[in-house]
């Protein structure tokens, strides 16, 4: 038991994580800033009034419409920007839709009409 536990921990130790991109998180985000900007772009008007007392709904038109800017910053984000280079884009369209690729290849050694041997390779980073 003592070392199947400890060859778990080695493989989840040196394994590397996995990265990946949250389209969910970037958008609220990006509203969360526009609504945090426009609130303090709202409170910062204020200061114009005469009566900055009376005109407290600047704050809440400030907030509303840096939410309404966040939410278009966010689709923007979301479907405008490509996190691809140019080069990595063209590559894609090249290559089209290879599907996934096992990095563990295991393949026969033959030689004279015969299998000498098995032979294994991992593939652990390609550029």
């Amino acid at each position: 038991m003592r070392k199947t536990s400890l060859t778990f921990l080695m493989i989840f130790m040196f394994a590397a994580p996995q990265a990946f991109a949250n389209p969910t998180k970037d958008f609220i985000r990006a509203c969360t800033y526009g609504v945090l900007t426009g609130t303090l772009v709202g409170a910062a008007s204020l200061a114009f009034e005469d009566q900055p007392g009376e005109n407290l709904q600047q704050v809440a038109r400030g907030a509303s419409l840096g939410l309404y800017l966040g939410i278009g910053l966010g689709l923007y984000i979301l479907y405008g920007v490509s996190d691809e280079t140019p080069e990595e884009e063209l590559l894609n369209e090249i290559e089209g839709d290879i599907g996934y690729r096992s990095p563990l290849y295991i393949y026969p050694i033959i030689s004279n009409n015969k299998v000498d041997g098995f032979a294994a390779q991992v593939n652990i980073a390609t550029f």
